[in-house]
């Protein structure tokens, strides 16, 4: 079972999921960590949230994308992508990620 990345409530089996995909920097390699969920800090939100690390051959991977947020909601997706282009600079932290 997922979790919102923004407001942290479960999602359920039967709910729908809203993703917010990210592109790593070029040059950044996150292979160890290809088909997990890693937590990331917020500075702002004094919290860290989970990101899925595309796995090399999925869809999603091969499509372009590094990153996914798992969100409840459209509203949850605004809040978070708000959020992560004012802590662009904390994400250098974390090898660079660029949202899409």
């Amino acid at each position: 079972m997922l979790r919102c990345a923004w407001c942290m409530k479960k999602i359920s089996n039967n709910k729908p999921v809203f993703g917010l995909s990210v592109k790593f920097a070029e040059g950044i390699d996150y292979t160890e960590s290809e088909g997990t969920i890693m937590q990331i800090g917020l500075r702002t939100r004094n919290t860290s949230v989970p990101m899925i690390v595309t796995a090399r051959e999925s869809e999603a991977k091969l499509q372009g994308t590094d990153g996914i947020f798992a969100l409840c909601s459209e509203k949850c997706g605004k809040k978070m992508k708000d959020t992560l282009n004012k802590e662009l600079a904390i994400f250098k932290e974390f090898k660079d990620i660029v949202l899409q």
